[in-house]
């Protein structure tokens, strides 16, 4: 039953696309902007993300102009919940083919996140520079993806000058305006990696500053301690320890399903707090 429902829907959403694919001109903007409210906007998005009646919204809209990005972007987003890159990369790919300015960031910023492909978001980043100088993505500057990508490979010094250039962008040099409290934790971790300990305090610091029950910032300034100052270190292990328990995260949108780099969990803080 369930078969011939997808059979019938399939047909239903179709079924005006071969009259139209004859007549329509799939390369103007407003023909594409037409179709993508009516598939998209007033389709697609009224249904569930993993739906079958959006997925077949999808699938009618590319079958009628296969030259949208925007749909391929759009029916990857299972895919990329799901963890099934394979397949969520496919229509990535094709969603930068068409349309590198818009969607080239976003695939960057899947690689470094998601798949956790650093080498290749880093490339995806420096080509993303050129379009877009400076830009954002996902709530970030491309310099932070980048300062996370080369922590990860353990370049410190291309990452330190990346996490700089991410703070310089949001505050200009200002003294009195502050960064995004992750950019300051990213910071602080690299220079416990760089075992600069006293550079790792003071960034760790201004992330506790701003985000006071943020579990990663308490954790990794606990680690900071730990070899000098055992009441500082006992301190700050139980405040990550009761923030991870009241649900703190970084509050990134995505998370939910995919881990950040360096981003602490339960486990490991209370496997450190067994060697006590």
């Amino acid at each position: 039953m369930e078969k011939l429902l997808t059979l019938f829907l399939s047909l239903l959403l179709l079924q005006p696309c071969n009259a139209q694919n004859k007549t329509l001109d799939c390369s103007s903007q407003r023909v594409q902007d037409s179709l993508v409210d009516k598939y998209l906007e007033k389709g697609a998005y009224r249904y569930e993300t993993n739906g079958l009646k959006r997925q077949l919204y999808y699938d009618s809209l590319i079958a009628i102009c296969p030259n949208i990005a925007k749909v391929y972007r759009q029916r990857a987003i299972p895919y990329i919940k799901s963890g099934d890159y394979g397949k969520a990369f496919q229509l990535e790919d094709k969603a930068v083919e068409l349309d590198p300015k818009s969607w080239l960031d976003y695939r960057a910023f899947l690689k470094c996140i998601f798949s956790k492909d650093y080498e290749g978001a880093i490339i995806d980043f420096d080509e993303a520079e050129k379009l877009s100088p400076n830009n954002f993505v996902m709530d970030h500057s491309y310099w932070f993806y980048k300062g996370l990508c080369y922590l990860e490979l353990k370049q410190y010094d291309q990452s330190k000058k990346c996490l700089l250039q991410d703070v310089w962008l949001q505050t200009k040099g200002d003294t009195t305006r502050t960064a995004h409290y992750n950019s300051y934790l990213y910071l602080g971790i690299l220079h416990l990696e760089m075992k600069q300990f006293a550079e790792a305090e003071f960034y760790l610091k201004k992330t506790l500053k701003q985000f006071s029950k943020l579990p990663d910032a308490n954790f990794y300034l606990a680690m900071t301690y730990k070899a000098v100052n055992k009441e500082e270190y006992r301190k700050f292990l139980g405040a990550a320890h009761a923030a991870v328990l009241s649900g703190f995260k970084q509050n990134e949108d995505n998370e939910f399903y995919a881990y950040y780099p360096y981003q602490i969990t339960r486990f490991e803080i209370e496997e450190e707090l067994k060697k006590e």
